[in-house]
């Protein structure tokens, strides 16, 4: 699969203005960029931003555990808590609401429990015993963070302040010139995602299932082009450059915190990057505070599910902590022959000996059985009239039972190292090996016979295997000159990857579009091409965010080397064909925002993008790039738990890598212009909302092919919106529990059907909810998606490829939680 294509297209929308004075501004500034690194990090100069003891604010913390009232506490305030776990263990809070200070916050929130929050300066706190009670003090660790380092437990509601993700630093949000959603861990149980790619469908221009019911890998796009994964920070391997393909890397969404979209390009500091954005997704990380979950799910197409996540300290020690999670499922899929059955288990376990050291080591492994991966129907009889008058089944396989085979492996392990030297320099390393291995032999469809009922079919045969090795180091200095405060960071980016993949195609039988037999005589695919692949890529940035009053600057800059090696060879005559490729590129980013104190901040931003091409092609392809030039309005007032998000953009990527009919080509240049509006409220304790909209107008602007200029990509919708709610009802008094329901629905716009724009696919809007009760320890929830039961197609990219969505779907997930 791919990203865009040129298509044809209706009369192109009104561009949006070009903001000539701005732009030539910013480009000024990014030029200046290299002044930024000449900054003395000078010691003696240095002086820690921590939280204002004496500053009022507004908190709404509700009643609950003692230990997540305290971490949430911490995090808004931007203050540091040392606490034994074991203080805190079985104890309960008031809760918090209204202004205060840290002093007056701690007081109330700590209110009958004996303890109090000692100030040690530079803003970190202790927790002990209050004076006068008599109990044995226990020892103090660290076990709590502080906004600086929000983790599985730093964000509760719907609504997100700070993330490591955009800068690599602990960064506000709102303060970032850049637009970001974070869809967080009670946003997905609410929604019970099944997959990254439902994660995002209620973001803000991210088209989250382009090619419908297929569970292979996740597709979506951010802003028309294809985006790239990573994993805490580090990139998930990928094979042709794409996020999906018939091969892609997965992570099990159950084993993660939250989902982080970056809009926009991020090879300033992560290198390989699309200029639509990047999806960072963040592991659930080991706790001090012990706790666990496990729950049983059935559902629609057979489903039936069990999985289970614990954490808690190691033999008492709260600097030595555990999780683990994982899941084991059985399942069908909407069309015959698919499955969608997987294992998959997550270990790690976190050292953080005092409050300036944590090492945290993670795994993975989880295997895929998928049998019939997804399906593939011609756009006559779906998206267009069949002159039978017939209309091709949703359930429809074109697969064949005795030859539908997919399974896939995938396992990872690495570190995450982080050591504070001092108020001035931190230092961190992360690590990742990963592995992935699949078996794939499927039939597709390849053609259709002139009945406009009979599909010829492709035998395909694949067993690649891939092995890649990601690690970045970062040297993170505060420090001030005169008035501007700065964070400054430089780092080194170290990416290797090898793919080693046997394929095989070949002519299989005819199949009847409305009465499939399946028994004709079907002769196994042989392997017919090797391909082997290496790519070595060193990354070094620099990065300064200058904080001067209520104005953030933020540059950064980044120089790439990359060397990739392919060996392709004809198995049956043993003719090896080589290529090299050692691309380099430099990318940048330079922008700015000004908070105002009622909590706006308008934003702008332009940044460049760089992503090598990974293609076994007999002509290597060149690699892709791209600029973004945005301008954008955040609000966020410090006292309200809300955020909205207000961006217009133009981005333009050149030597797009499209793919269609198993053929990869690129498209010389694409470029869309949009306006993105994205609102996360919690209204109230009881009211969750997310609504996003977005109107864009993607084109081909440059091809070799005249005929494709001004056309759209295809699966790239001009407009989307969405709207999902949750709410906690008020019960009888007499009645124990909490009852909470919710729902949501989201609109895709009408797409391009294939590179000429000779078709379009229909809009389509889909309706999902959620109902459960919570009681005690126990939770009793039921999710349905697509309640509406709607037969679509979610995309097409050729006349003879086209996809349809998921039918109506329903999950009940009982969970019991300690």
């Amino acid at each position: 699969m791919s990203l865009s294509s040129p298509l044809n297209g209706p009369t192109r929308a009104c561009a949006l203005p070009q903001h000539t004075l701005l732009v030539k501004t910013i480009q000024a500034l990014f030029v200046a960029l290299p002044l930024f690194a000449l900054l003395p990090a000078v010691p003696a100069l240095a002086q820690t931003s921590v939280g204002n003891a004496a500053a009022v604010r507004s908190y709404e913390i509700p009643a609950g555990q003692l230990s997540s009232a305290l971490s949430r506490f911490a995090a808004e305030a931007g203050v540091q808590l040392s606490v034994d776990a074991a203080v805190t263990a079985n104890l309960h809070s008031p809760g918090l609401k209204g202004r205060h200070t840290v002093a007056s916050g701690f007081s109330a929130l700590l209110a009958g429990t004996g303890l109090e929050a000692a100030p040690r300066g530079n803003g970190e706190y202790t927790l002990r015993k209050a004076p006068g009670v008599m109990e044995s003090t226990l020892p103090v660790v660290e076990v709590s963070s502080t906004a600086a380092n929000e983790n599985a437990a730093g964000i509760t509601g719907y609504v997100a302040r700070r993330s490591r993700t955009a800068n690599k630093t602990n960064s506000s949000l709102v303060e970032t010139p850049q637009s970001i959603s974070v869809i967080t861990q009670e946003n997905l149980v609410d929604r019970q995602v099944q997959s990254v790619s439902e994660a995002l469908l209620y973001s803000a221009n991210v088209n989250g299932q382009r090619y419908g019911a297929d569970t292979r890998s996740d597709y979506f796009t951010i802003r028309g082009f294809n985006s790239d994964l990573y994993l805490d920070g580090l990139r998930v391997p990928q094979i042709a450059s794409q996020t999906g393909g018939y091969a892609g890397f997965l992570i099990e969404p159950f084993s993660l915190d939250r989902v982080e979209v970056l809009r926009g390009p991020s090879s300033a500091l992560f290198g390989q990057s699309n200029v639509g954005g990047i999806v960072n997704m963040v592991s659930k990380d080991p706790q001090a505070t012990p706790s666990g979950e496990v729950y049983a799910r059935v559902g629609s197409y057979d489903r039936k599910e069990i999985g289970f996540d614990m954490t808690g300290p190691i033999n008492n020690d709260p600097r030595l902590t555990y999780r683990v999670n994982g899941i084991v499922r059985d399942a069908d899929t909407s069309y015959a022959f698919g499955k969608n059955d997987r294992i998959a288990i997550n270990p790690s376990i976190a050292w953080r000996p005092d409050a300036n050291t944590s090492l945290i080591v993670s795994a993975g492994y989880m295997k895929d059985d998928i049998g019939q991966a997804g399906v593939i129907v011609p756009a006559t009889g779906s998206v267009l009239p069949n002159k039978l008058g017939l209309t091709i089944p949703s359930n429809f396989s074109d697969g064949d039972p005795r030859n539908a085979i997919y399974k896939k492996e995938i396992s990872y392990i690495g570190y995450r190292f982080e050591h504070t030297f001092n108020d001035t320099f931190t230092l961190r390393n992360n690590l990742r090996y990963s592995k992935l291995k699949t078996d794939y032999r499927n039939l597709y469809t390849s053609g259709l016979a002139a009945d406009e009922r009979t599909i010829s079919r492709a035998n395909y045969n694949a067993q690649p295997e891939l092995d890649a090795l990601a690690i970045d180091t970062q040297l993170e200095s505060r420090f001030n000159t005169g008035v501007a405060r700065h964070t400054l960071l430089a780092g080194l980016d170290l990416q290797w990857q090898k793919l080693v993949n046997n394929t095989g195609n070949a002519a299989g039988p005819t199949q009847d579009l409305f009465n499939p037999i399946y028994t004709k005589p079907l002769v196994p695919t042989a392997f017919i091409d090797r391909s082997e692949q290496e790519q070595y890529q060193t990354g070094i940035y620099i990065q300064d965010q200058v904080k001067l009053g209520k104005l953030n600057v933020l540059a950064a800059l980044r120089k790439d080397f990359v060397r990739v090696t392919t060996d392709n060879t004809k198995l049956a005559t043993g003719v090896v064909t080589p290529f090299k490729q050692d691309p380099e590129k430099t990318t940048g980013k330079i922008g700015a925002s000004y908070l105002f104190d009622s909590g706006f901040a308008p934003y702008a931003l332009y940044s460049t993008s760089f992503l090598p091409t990974l293609t076994t092609n007999a002509t290597p392809l060149k690699p892709t790039t791209g600029t973004l030039k945005e301008v954008g309005l955040k609000y966020a007032p410090l006292d309200k738990d809300y955020s909205v998000t207000l961006s217009a953009f133009e981005a333009t990527q050149q030597n797009v890598v499209n793919r269609v009919s198993g053929v990869i080509y690129q498209t010389d240049e694409v470029q869309v212009r949009g306006i993105e509006l994205e609102a996360v409220a919690s209204l109230s304790k009881r009211l969750n909302v997310t609504a996003a909209l977005s109107v864009q107008d993607p084109e081909v602007t440059k091809s070799v092919t005249p005929a494709q200029v001004g056309k759209l990509p295809y699966t790239v919708p001009k407009t989307q919106q969405s709207l999902f709610a949750s709410y906690k009802l008020s019960l009888p008094q007499d009645m124990r529990g909490e009852l909470t329901i919710g729902g949501g629905a989201r609109r895709i716009g009408k797409t391009a059907g294939d590179t000429a724009n000779t078709f379009f696919v229909p809009s389509y809007t889909l309706v999902d909810a959620f109902l459960r009760y919570d009681i005690d320890k126990y939770s009793f929830q039921i999710n349905g998606y697509n309640l509406g039961d709607k037969t679509y197609v979610a995309g097409c990219n050729a006349m003879i490829q086209c996809y349809y969505g998921q039918g109506r779907t329903v999950v009940a997930t009982v969970r019991m939680h300690w």
